[in-house]
């Protein structure tokens, strides 16, 4: 099963050198990008270029972008957040321009998983905002490339939770349209085991992280409630190939130097991953947190 790294623990930083290195370091041959600028500037085809060279000259993939939620990362808690279903028309508009852009640099550098999110709760879903979600998914099929593949992510929302998800996702061709199952917001909304037998059939795209089952922690695997023995042997069951997509949350906001290092997170990370794997040690270079 492939294992990639998101960019979401790192979205306060630059992916610079320092960054893109700790991929290979320890054993990450494949990413999704977090596509919010100015972590990644999606938008703008010379700086977003100059990222995704400097991962290749490390030899990492990308297989995948999280679409846009915000305009902007450095005042994302004061700026209206992008939403695919939006009953205020130009907002959804803007909403749709935004993914579409994101989808069509991905479709231009290779293709790959688009992660889409709902947005609203339930009851304010049915029958507008839902209407508004089909109407925004039908024009970015049109506008991406179908090299781009959409993933929509369960949410800890009413309006996110799977079956819902597999309602929308079963109105699209198999190709074009699956579910990413992101188990942190299962374990919220209950048992992952059930999340995942009822995504399976149209489970494309896996984000994991950890929590206690009231908050979205985004902890390493192993710090929280998530039985995930069990969740890679359902994993093994239904054949599910990958990419299962670490994505891990740099809690201070990038500000606070006494905070874990990212090499610590992710040797923590690598090691729990290969004993509920079952593994002698994790794949690639990485062997106890060091570059071989």
């Amino acid at each position: 099963m492939e294992t990639s790294l998101s960019t979401h623990l790192f979205v306060f930083r630059d992916l610079d050198e320092s960054i893109v290195s700790l991929f290979p370091k320890f054993g990450f041959l494949t990413a999704e990008l977090w596509a919010m600028p100015p972590h990644f500037p999606y938008a703008d085809p010379g700086a977003a270029g100059e990222i995704s060279s400097l991962l290749a000259r490390h030899g990492v993939r990308v297989a995948s972008l999280h679409a846009p939620l915000y305009p902007d990362v450095r005042s994302y808690k004061k700026d209206r957040w992008y939403s695919l279903s939006s009953e205020d028309e130009s907002h959804r508009r803007e909403s749709v321009g935004a993914v579409a852009a994101a989808g069509t640099w991905l479709a231009r550098n290779g293709g790959g998983t688009l992660v889409l999110h709902t947005g609203f709760p339930l009851e304010n879903w049915y029958p507008r905002r839902w209407g508004s979600f089909l109407g925004s998914l039908n024009e970015l099929l049109d506008a991406v490339p179908g090299n781009v593949r959409f993933a929509v992510e369960n949410t800890p929302i009413p309006s996110g939770r799977v079956e819902i998800v597999m309602d929308i996702v079963a109105r699209y061709p198999e190709d074009r349209v699956g579910v990413c199952l992101d188990l942190g917001h299962a374990h919220i909304e209950g048992d992952v085991g059930n999340a995942l037998r009822e995504s399976a059939p149209r489970l494309i795209h896996v984000h994991a992280s950890d929590n206690h089952g009231d908050r979205d922690d985004h902890l390493v695997p192993g710090r929280g409630g998530i039985p995930w023995k069990e969740v890679f042997a359902q994993l093994r069951e239904i054949g599910f190939p990958g990419p299962f997509t670490v994505e891990l949350r740099d809690t201070t906001g990038g500000d606070d130097p006494h905070d874990r290092s990212f090499e610590e997170i992710l040797g923590e990370c690598r090691s729990a991953l290969a004993s509920f794997q079952g593994e002698g040690g994790p794949p690639g270079r990485w062997t106890n947190g060091q570059s071989g």
